[in-house]
C-alpha cells in the first residue's frame, strides 16, 4: 500500500471517528466492511467486495430498518416530487464528482447505480495513485434523502428528517467499503450513461455514471446501420480524454453516431 493511503486513511477515519454513525442492511464482508458489489442477475449483493476501482459495477445499498425506509414512504415535500436515497461520499484518493450522488431504487429497500469510482475521482494525480499495484481504495459516505422531479433532480437536497448528518459504517468499521488491491487486471472502458439503455440517471451526463442493473445498447445494428460517424474520441485506461490517439500504449477509441450513441473498442498500440 502507497504512503499517501495510510495518510490519508488515517485523516479520514479521524473524521469518521469524530461524528455519528448508522447502519445499513448490505452484508458484512471478512474485513468487517460493508459488501456493496451487486449481482444483478442474481438479485442480490455479491460475497465480496472484489471489483477494482478502475472496474465498474454496482454500486447498492439497503436501507431497511434504517430511518430512510420511513423518510421514503412520506410525502414528498416539493410540489409533484419523487423521494429517493443519496450517497454524499469520498475516498482516500480524493473526491467523486459532486454529481455522482442520487441512487435509483433496484428493488425493494435497495438503492444504487452502475459505476466506475476511477473514472468518478476529480484529482487526477491521485487518481494516479489509486491506480498503482497492491494501492487500496477506501470509501466513505453519508447516506440521505432527496427528491426529484423530471425537470429538478434536486427539487430537494441533503435532507436528513431530523437526523444528525451520520456517516455510514458497520460496527467497528474504519469506513463505508473499500476496493480490492489495484493489480490492473480489471479496468474496464469508460462508462457512459448512454451506452445503456434508459442508462442516463437524472440528466447527469458524467463519465463514469449511470443507471443500475441495465443491459448494455447493443451496437450490432448501428455497426451495420447507414448511421454516420460524427465524432472520434480517445481516451486512456483510466478515462481522461486525449486529444488524439496516441502512437503506443492502450487507449480506448469511441465512434459517436449521429443517433447520439457510442461504439467503443480498446486499442493496443505496440
Amino acid at each position: 500500500m502507497k504512503k499517501i493511503t495510510l495518510i490519508m486513511a488515517a485523516a479520514m477515519v479521524a473524521l469518521s471517528a469524530g461524528a455519528e454513525t448508522f447502519t445499513v442492511k448490505n452484508p458484512v464482508g471478512t474485513d468487517g466492511r460493508y459488501i456493496v458489489k451487486y449481482d444483478c442477475e442474481k438479485g442480490q449483493f455479491a460475497e465480496s467486495n472484489d471489483m477494482e476501482v478502475d472496474e465498474t459495477f454496482v454500486f447498492a445499498v439497503d436501507v431497511t430498518g434504517t430511518w430512510l425506509e420511513d423518510a421514503l414512504k412520506k410525502p414528498a415535500t416539493a410540489e409533484g416530487a419523487s423521494r429517493g436515497v443519496a450517497f454524499n461520499n469520498w475516498t482516500n484518493y480524493g473526491d467523486t464528482n459532486g454529481d455522482f450522488r442520487r441512487l435509483k431504487q433496484i428493488s425493494g429497500n435497495i438503492y444504487g447505480t452502475t459505476a466506475n469510482f476511477a473514472q468518478l475521482m476529480v484529482n487526477e494525480e491521485l487518481k494516479g495513485n489509486a491506480v498503482m499495484t497492491d494501492s487500496v481504495v477506501y470509501v466513505y459516505g453519508q447516506l440521505f434523502i432527496f427528491e426529484y422531479t423530471s425537470e429538478n433532480p434536486g427539487a430537494g437536497w441533503w435532507m436528513w428528517e431530523d437526523q444528525t448528518p451520520e456517516v455510514t459504517l458497520a460496527p467497528g468499521a474504519d469506513c463505508f467499503f473499500a476496493f480490492a488491491p489495484y493489480t490492473g487486471t480489471k479496468t474496464s472502458e469508460p462508462l457512459y450513461a448512454d451506452d445503456y439503455e434508459n442508462g442516463d440517471i437524472f440528466g447527469f451526463g458524467i463519465t463514469g455514471y449511470a443507471a443500475p442493473c441495465l443491459e448494455e445498447a447493443t451496437a450490432v445494428e448501428d455497426i451495420n446501420s447507414n448511421l454516420n460517424v460524427v465524432a472520434v474520441e480517445y481516451f486512456n485506461i483510466l478515462g481522461v480524454r486525449l486529444n488524439a490517439a496516441p502512437e503506443n500504449g492502450v487507449y480506448v477509441k469511441t465512434n459517436v453516431l449521429e443517433n447520439g450513441k457510442r461504439i467503443s473498442e480498446k486499442v493496443i498500440v505496440k
